[in-house]
């Protein structure tokens, strides 16, 4: 049986996201796996509505304060990588 396909509006996609980091990032020192979270939700971001969306998410997160990077916005597809 495959996976079911989301109908969530690009911006259902980005709020979704946006929440769920925020959360993440209230438990980050306390729960170990909050920062594979946030990466992975960034990387879903990334892939679902480009790259400068995820960085827009850095952006109003203050995710760069701690220690996630913007990814470089090219034409090339290449995979969202996030360094703590």
């Amino acid at each position: 049986m495959g996976r079911k396909l989301s109908n969530k509006t690009k911006e259902e996609i980005y709020q979704d996201a946006y929440e769920k980091i925020e959360e993440c990032l209230e438990t980050l020192d306390l729960k170990p796996y909050s920062a594979i979270i946030i990466n992975l939700r960034l990387a879903s971001v990334g892939d679902k509505l480009g790259y400068s969306e995820a960085n827009r998410l850095i952006d109003e997160l203050g995710l760069q304060y701690y220690g996630w990077e913007k990814e470089k916005v090219d034409n090339r597809r290449k995979k969202l990588e996030v360094k703590l």
